[in-house]
Protein backbone atom coordinates (compact mmCIF):
# COMPACT_ATOMS: atom_id res chain seq x y z
CA UNK A 1 0.00 0.00 0.00
CA UNK A 2 1.24 3.48 -0.77
CA UNK A 3 2.20 5.63 2.19
CA UNK A 4 1.23 8.97 0.63
CA UNK A 5 -1.23 10.26 -1.94
CA UNK A 6 0.41 9.22 -5.20
CA UNK A 7 0.57 10.86 -8.58
CA UNK A 8 1.46 9.62 -12.04
CA UNK A 9 5.23 9.09 -12.24
CA UNK A 10 5.20 10.21 -15.87
CA UNK A 11 3.05 13.38 -15.93
CA UNK A 12 2.37 14.16 -12.25
CA UNK A 13 -1.45 13.90 -12.45
CA UNK A 14 -2.65 13.26 -8.87
CA UNK A 15 -4.44 10.05 -7.91
CA UNK A 16 -8.14 10.85 -7.61
CA UNK A 17 -8.20 13.31 -10.52
CA UNK A 18 -11.16 12.61 -12.83
CA UNK A 19 -8.91 11.61 -15.74
CA UNK A 20 -6.74 9.20 -13.66
CA UNK A 21 -7.77 5.76 -14.98
CA UNK A 22 -8.78 3.33 -12.24
CA UNK A 23 -11.25 0.58 -11.45
CA UNK A 24 -12.59 -0.46 -8.05
CA UNK A 25 -10.26 1.97 -6.23
CA UNK A 26 -7.15 0.44 -7.88
CA UNK A 27 -5.01 1.94 -10.64
CA UNK A 28 -5.10 0.32 -14.09
CA UNK A 29 -1.41 1.04 -14.80
CA UNK A 30 1.73 0.98 -12.61
CA UNK A 31 5.38 0.06 -12.65
CA UNK A 32 8.02 -0.68 -10.05
CA UNK A 33 8.53 3.09 -9.73
CA UNK A 34 4.90 4.06 -9.09
CA UNK A 35 1.47 4.68 -10.60
CA UNK A 36 0.66 5.71 -14.17
CA UNK A 37 -2.55 7.59 -14.95
CA UNK A 38 -3.32 6.33 -18.46
CA UNK A 39 -2.33 4.00 -21.25
CA UNK A 40 -0.54 6.88 -22.96
CA UNK A 41 1.61 7.61 -19.91
CA UNK A 42 2.25 3.89 -19.42
CA UNK A 43 3.49 3.54 -23.00
CA UNK A 44 5.68 6.64 -22.73
CA UNK A 45 7.08 5.46 -19.36
CA UNK A 46 7.99 1.97 -20.56
CA UNK A 47 9.51 3.27 -23.83
CA UNK A 48 11.65 5.69 -21.81
CA UNK A 49 12.70 2.92 -19.40
CA UNK A 50 13.67 0.63 -22.29
CA UNK A 51 15.77 3.42 -23.85
CA UNK A 52 17.47 4.09 -20.48
CA UNK A 53 18.08 0.38 -19.89
CA UNK A 54 16.06 0.41 -16.65
CA UNK A 55 13.06 -1.60 -17.90
CA UNK A 56 12.07 -4.46 -15.58
CA UNK A 57 10.44 -7.34 -17.45
CA UNK A 58 8.92 -8.89 -14.32
CA UNK A 59 5.47 -7.37 -13.57
CA UNK A 60 5.39 -5.25 -10.43
CA UNK A 61 2.76 -5.97 -7.79
CA UNK A 62 -0.09 -3.48 -7.47
CA UNK A 63 1.11 -0.83 -5.01
CA UNK A 64 -2.40 -0.17 -3.67
CA UNK A 65 -4.24 -2.44 -1.26
CA UNK A 66 -7.74 -3.13 -2.62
Amino acid sequence: MLAKTPSCVECGLPWGAPSFKHEDEAPLYWSDTGLLCSGGCAQKHFEKRRAEGTFVAIPAECPVAV
